[in-house]
This record gives structure tokens, sequence and C-alpha cells, in this order.
């Protein structure tokens, strides 16, 4: 039987342990020490590592070292892009995935959500901001967050594993609707949460949903794949990461290269 076969459950443990004993950290140890600190060998550890990065949880930055990362986005965007290689219509398919679900989740949101929470949703809408690039994260932002004061953790985790093309779609939707408009919408999807109306939350996140759907299917500029990568989707990506560390020349020489 092939060697990597033979511990794939060693690579199972390895993968398990560093996604729980590192979940909070910024970067894993230098390859030779962690591998040391766990007790297996340098390539089990490169093969668990590679296996964490394909699921978004690792980021590998040659001559640097293993950034940690939350990207669950990652595998599902590379499957949509090779399923799904019209951009177009993956933004158009998308927009009719949010006027299935985000009425729902407004009303459940509006149902669920204490003063707390309620406060945290007025406070993420007023961050929408005057320019696009601040728009787009904002709205990333607000329609996450309600996600999250709906109260089911599994649907929360296949929102986030859909962000990348999330942001994709805003900044297209947000340039055809307006930002002002964009701001009015949202604010009366505020209102009713507020008010811990569940009707009028799902009524007003609907007509929002219906714009924006509006906007990914009216005929948009042709662009190449590689350009639907906005600096949206990269600031979305990378906005709760760390910058890079400085690291010295001693720890780069035992980085996992």
């Amino acid at each position: 039987m092939p060697a990597t076969l033979r511990r794939g459950p060693l690579v199972d443990a390895i993968c398990e342990r560093l996604a729980r004993q590192y979940r909070s950290a910024q970067w894993l140890p230098p390859e030779r020490a962690l591998s040391a600190r766990l007790g297996v060998s340098r390539s089990a550890l490169r093969e668990a590592v590679q296996r964490l990065e394909i699921q978004g949880l690792l980021e590998v930055q040659h001559g640097v070292g293993v950034r940690v990362v939350n990207r669950p986005q990652a595998p599902v965007r590379a499957t949509l892009a090779r399923e799904l290689p019209d951009p177009g219509e993956r933004l158009r398919q998308f927009a009719e995935v949010r006027l299935w679900v985000e009425p729902a989740i407004a009303r459940a949101a509006a149902e669920r959500a204490g003063p707390a929470e309620r406060a945290a949703l007025r406070a993420a809408h007023e961050r929408l901001g005057s320019s696009l690039d601040e728009a787009v994260l904002a709205d990333l932002d607000f329609h996450r967050l309600l996600a999250d004061l709906a109260g089911n953790r599994v649907l929360s985790l296949m929102l986030n594993s859909i962000a990348g093309l999330e942001a994709e779609t805003r900044r297209i939707t947000l340039a055809h609707v307006g930002l002002a408009e964009a701001a009015a919408q949202h604010a009366r999807i505020v209102t009713a949460v507020e008010r811990g109306d569940g009707d009028a939350a799902h009524a007003a996140m609907l007509a929002h949903v219906r714009a924006a759907q509006a906007a990914a299917t009216t005929p948009l500029p042709a662009f190449s794949d590689d350009a639907t990568a906005t600096a949206a989707t990269t600031a979305a990506a990378t906005a709760d990461t760390p910058a890079p560390r400085r690291r010295s020349a001693a720890t780069r020489a035992t980085a996992i290269t």
C-alpha cells in the first residue's frame, strides 16, 4: 500500500490538531520546531499544511512562513469558477439564491435579535460610507451580521463559504443601484429589525434583493475571469487578517517553504 495511504489517518490527526490548537494564532511556528512539537515527520506535516491550505485555513507564504487564515470560500470559489465559468451567469444565479434566502434571514433576525444585536446592525448600516470600495465591504458586513442575527450557525457558515462570490456581485449591484438608494433600502431593513417586525423585514429585504437581482441581470460589460477578482474581493478576503510580519533571517531559514 502506498505510504501516502498508510499515513492518511496520521495526516488527518495533524490537520485536526493544527486547526484546533492554532485557530487563534496568526502564524504557525517554523516547520522544524512544529514537527518536533507534534512528534511527526516534516513530510507528514507538509502534507497536512497543504490540505489545510486547500480548505482555506492556512496560507503558505514562501520564504516567510505559514499564516493562519479563515477563508472557507476558497474551495467553493474554485468550484464555482470551474462549473460556472461565465462570470455574468454566476452573478445571475447568485442573485437568484439571494432572492430565495435573504428575505427569510431578515425575518428571522427581526424575530430573534436582542437590543445589543439590533444596535450592532444599526452601527453596521451607518458604516456604508460614501465611496464604492467602502460600501462594498460595509454591505458585506451588514448582510453577514443579519445572517448571524438569524441565529442559525449552519446558515452563517454556508454564506461565509461563498464570500468571494458575494464580493464579486456587490461592486456591480451597488454601482447599478447607487449608494444612496442602497443605504435607503438598508435603513428600511434596520428599522423593521429594530421593531421586531418580521413581516416588514422580509418585505424590505425582498425589495432590496430584487433591486440587486435586476442589476445582476442587466447586461454587464465584458470582463475576464481574472478581472472579476476586484479590489473589493481582495479587501474582503484580507480585511480580518494581519499584514505579513517581519521575520529574522534565522527564522526565515526554518520557515515552511
